[in-house]
């Protein structure tokens, strides 16, 4: 017993130590190569949480559709000057068609400024720009004038918005995330949208049942040696928006349950990740609580994560990792 006390107290220290040199390299002045003071404090995580979508689901998933010109879902070229133009509104869904869709606060702005470009970015002559969106009475449809005479009008129409499909563009090919859990049964319900909280079947200590999450970092630790290990260990991604330093994910994570937590335990310590993310850009619902979805990286690294599509990078080193055995 006081052998194996030993050995965790030494693993803490060395988890300690690589924890706060991993912050500090990701931390360092990407311009000079200078390190921060000695007397550096742990970063300040609540400026660097993007706005997160609200927890509730909605199922159907009501948003506002704006009437595309051509067919951008064969069309290639077509689909891609859409998105160039309107951006993350845009998607491939599962039914499968394109479309773009908008929450209920963009409607009577992006929605309708987009809408007034829908012409010119297919390449026809472009609408009229000088008449705002009004709404139809006694609907959630809102009707748009886009030429000189009152019946030359489009509507931007309050619908069921489809699930944007989860495939992700690796090497050209649309391809499935099947991450490192895949071999793990998934339990019956799995959806888009649902959180690693399922009851995974497996018993804890106190009789109990697991939570997905629990489980998934139990098999990591059972393949680890008792750590917990970062599935993308060695991911270098910004360290903050819009500035030059880079972090790199470290090998090792401090566990949920630590007894002795470091400095840097908001940044370093391992969450199960949704690698296709609960929600898309529209809020709506979108990766699913399957294991094949699931992977472990430190919180700092999932908060950059965080709104994002999957990576092509990260999906390739996901799908060729070895899968963890039950």
């Amino acid at each position: 017993m006081q052998a194996m006390g030993t050995r965790r107290s030494a693993m803490r220290g060395v988890l300690v130590l690589g924890f706060g040199a991993v912050w500090m390299m990701g931390a360092c002045d990407g311009a000079s190569g200078r390190f921060p003071p000695l007397d550096l404090k742990p970063p300040d995580i609540s400026t660097e949480t993007p706005e997160e979508c609200p927890d509730t689901l909605e199922d159907p998933c009501m948003r506002y559709r704006i009437p595309l010109l051509g067919n951008p879902h064969m069309d290639v070229v077509l689909r891609d000057k859409y998105i160039a133009a309107f951006g993350s509104p845009c998607y491939l869904s599962v039914l499968p068609t394109f479309d773009c869709f908008y929450q209920e606060k963009e409607v009577k702005g992006k929605a309708c400024d987009d809408a007034k470009r829908i012409a010119e970015v297919f390449g026809a002559a472009p609408y009229d720009k000088n008449h705002a969106c009004e709404l139809v009475a006694g609907t959630e449809n809102y009707r748009l004038q886009v030429g000189s005479d009152v019946a030359n009008e489009i509507f931007i129409n309050y619908q069921d918005a489809p699930r944007q499909t989860p495939l992700v563009v690796v090497d050209g090919m649309p391809t499935e995330v099947s991450g490192p859990y895949r071999d793990l049964s998934d339990p019956a319900d799995v959806a888009p949208g649902y959180k690693f909280d399922r009851n995974s079947g497996m018993v804890n200590a106190d009789g109990g049942f697991l939570e997905q999450r629990e489980w998934v970092l139990a098999v990591n630790r059972k393949k680890n040696g008792g750590m917990i290990r970062s599935d993308l260990a060695g991911f270098k991604f910004p360290c903050k928006k819009g500035e030059p330093a880079i972090c790199t994910e470290p090998d090792f994570l401090e566990a949920p349950d630590s007894e002795e937590k470091s400095p840097f335990f908001a940044d370093t310590v391992a969450q199960v990740h949704h690698v296709v993310p609960m929600k898309d850009k529209r809020c709506c619902p979108w990766g699913t609580n399957s294991y094949q979805n699931a992977a472990v990286i430190s919180a700092k690294l999932n908060r950059f994560f965080t709104n994002n599509d999957p990576l092509e990078e990260e999906v390739k080193r996901l799908n060729n990792a070895a899968a963890y055995a039950p």
